[in-house]
């Protein structure tokens, strides 16, 4: 496993936690873009997540690096979006707890990457 793939895979694992997180804390109903249903939310979540898992297990799955480091980019804009949300409500916003290990994650590979 190289080093795109360790940190897509710890990505992807906090990226799964993190939609516990959200599900569980009403994300469908605070957020500041638009509400939906939880049901709506379930729905979206379980096709994201099913699709990158399929990235993770599928070694030959068509421009697999692009799409790795991509993922990692977007659940870094992720986190950085839960962060500065949170700072504009001054509280807990549902994903806080997780969104900044994307962060981490993402600047531990940035900097792997560039040395």
């Amino acid at each position: 496993m190289n080093s795109l793939e360790q940190f897509f895979t710890i990505s992807l694992l906090v990226q799964i936690a993190h939609s516990i997180e959200e599900l569980s804390t009403g994300f469908h109903k605070k957020w500041y873009v638009f509400k939906m249903s939880f049901w709506v939310f379930l729905m979206y979540e379980i096709v994201f997540e099913s699709f990158w898992i399929a990235v993770w297990l599928f070694q030959n799955f068509p421009i697999r690096n692009y799409l790795q480091t991509f993922f990692l980019a977007l659940m870094f804009a992720n986190g950085v979006q839960h962060i500065v949300w949170a700072g504009n409500v001054k509280k807990y916003v549902p994903g806080l707890i997780t969104a900044p290990i994307h962060i981490v994650v993402f600047l531990m590979f940035y900097f792997k990457a560039i040395l």
